[in-house]
């Protein structure tokens, strides 16, 4: 186990929520405030820390950073801990957009910076789509292990700019309705996000930029669920909203 303050080889996640200063500029509307306490919440909430890995998490205002020692144990709960905020917001209309990189770096509670958390901000562009970028050099460590444990299947190029990208709908992608002991049952949950999908896609009063997101996220969702055809696409719902 790390020392506290070891300046280390780390795999570093940085993660945002778009459209959070929208809602903290219109604070004053009670609704909207709710909205930042609940998205807050979310950030600080749906992670624990790990000792074993020495995993670590940051939040503040809108931004989370995540990291972990640089093997394969610490890779896997960076990334789906990464996965796991993404949908988390998503089930609350909201889109999380960051990048992964890996670095040297200090991460404890009173202290964090290095060159690892630079690259992973640097991944975080201003005004792309709501994808958190992943850094080649993660992908040739990752491919540097024996065993990845399967990581490389959580990463995917963003079939528009051909981008390397945290696939966060990896466990929609792969549902195959199959009943298992502690398994996921996705149905319910993937039609209400598909049908809120398209609802921001079509009747929510978005500025173009905003609507430009959505509708990349409409497109990564269909086809990923499409994959095998068992949950639900935003097309039945769109239909609908277009009239």
């Amino acid at each position: 186990m790390s020392q506290p303050d070891a300046y280390q080889a780390r795999v570093v996640a940085f993660l945002d929520i778009l459209g959070f200063s929208r809602l903290v500029a219109d604070a004053d509307d009670p609704g909207l405030r709710a909205a930042i306490l609940q998205a807050v919440h979310i950030m600080r909430d749906t992670l624990a820390p790990n000792e074993a890995s020495d995993f670590r998490f940051t939040q503040f205002s809108d931004c989370t950073v995540l990291s972990a020692r640089l093997d394969s144990y610490g890779c896997n709960l960076v990334m789906t801990g990464a996965i796991m905020l993404a949908v988390n917001l998503l089930n609350r209309g909201l889109l999380l957009r960051g990048g992964i990189a890996i670095g040297n770096m200090i991460h404890t509670a009173e202290v964090m910076f290095g060159p690892g958390f630079l690259a992973a901000f640097g991944k975080d562009a201003r005004g792309a789509m709501p994808r958190i970028a992943i850094d080649t050099s993660l992908v040739e460590k990752i491919a540097s292990w024996p065993n990845d444990f399967g990581l490389e299947s959580l990463i995917r190029r963003d079939p528009y700019d051909l981008s390397l990208m945290l696939h966060t709908l990896h466990d929609f992608e792969i549902y195959d309705a199959v009943p298992r002991p502690g398994g996921q049952v996705l149905e319910e949950n993937s039609a209400m996000l598909a049908k809120m999908i398209a609802s921001q896609c079509y009747s929510c009063e978005h500025l173009p930029p905003i609507v430009a997101k959505w509708i990349w996220m409409e497109r990564y969702w269909n086809e990923s669920v499409s994959t095998l055809g068992i949950l639900s696409t935003t097309d039945a719902f769109a239909t609908k909203l277009q009239r």
